[in-house]
């Protein structure tokens, strides 16, 4: 297969099966995205110390930015919320756009952080 048929197909096909999840997820009858609001959940802060004494030559600690069972109220999917991580919010946007609109079904995301991740609840809730 040449590969300029190859990126079609594989292109098609990504954006086919990504469509239709998000039409089996969104298609809640007579809802709108105006009667929900996107939680966002500290879940779980982690620190991997074994990466830290390996890597870092010493021994690391639990991001300082969040508290588990910490709550977001987003109205807007475009906007950090003020306390929020800038560096998690880029991690995790994705998440929440697709959870914001319907497309996709509440989750778990976490940041990028390989030696202190941390991990949230992303749902979506009636207003």
């Amino acid at each position: 297969m040449e590969r300029r048929n190859f990126i079609k197909a594989t292109t098609i096909g990504s954006a086919c099966a990504l469509t239709g999840s998000a039409a089996i997820a969104g298609s809640q009858a007579g809802e709108k995205a105006a009667d929900y609001i996107t939680k966002i959940t500290v879940a779980k802060k982690t620190v991997y110390q074994e990466f830290n004494k390996e890597i870092r030559g010493k021994e690391g600690a639990e991001c300082n930015v969040f508290s588990e069972g910490q709550e977001f109220e987003i109205n807007s999917p475009w906007e950090c919320p003020e306390g929020f991580c800038q560096w998690a919010w880029a991690d995790i946007r994705t998440y929440i756009h697709l959870v914001n609109e319907g497309n996709f079904g509440n989750t778990v995301a976490c940041c990028t952080d390989g030696f202190r991740p941390v991990f949230f609840k992303i749902e979506r809730v009636k207003k």
